[in-house]
């Protein structure tokens, strides 16, 4: 029989300069399983310890957030944008799905908002 590696840690790499970014970042281990580290994309460290990363976070490495997947038998994969997204909502933890929600809603707002306001 064949095993499918699982999950075993999600890496959120985010700006920690970002008091939006840091407020969803501290509420993610809150709604999704597995363990969820949070990092922030000014580490200096952080290409060496994920290298993964490689080529990905370039001259800017705070223009979007990243979701490093990492699986039991030590393979690792980012995602940022909409697959990000999807990634997480398939790693909502039972009974957290509300949460979920208003975390989602939450950051649509802020989203909006901010557009909102880069101009008007």
């Amino acid at each position: 029989m064949v095993t499918t590696p699982v999950v075993t840690t999600l890496v959120v790499i985010y700006d920690a300069a970002c008091g939006s970014c840091s407020a969803i970042a501290a509420r993610l281990s809150d709604v999704l399983v597995p363990a969820v580290l949070t990092r922030s994309c000014r580490d200096p460290h952080l290409a060496a310890e994920f290298p993964v990363l490689a080529g990905r976070l370039g001259e800017r490495p705070c223009r979007r957030p990243l979701l490093i997947v990492v699986r039991s038998d030590g393979r690792a994969e980012v995602a940022s944008g909409l697959p990000m997204m999807w990634r997480g909502a398939r790693m909502v933890a039972r009974g957290r799905r509300l949460a979920a929600i208003q975390l989602a809603l939450w950051i649509m707002w802020r989203r909006i908002r901010g557009r909102r306001a880069a101009h008007g």
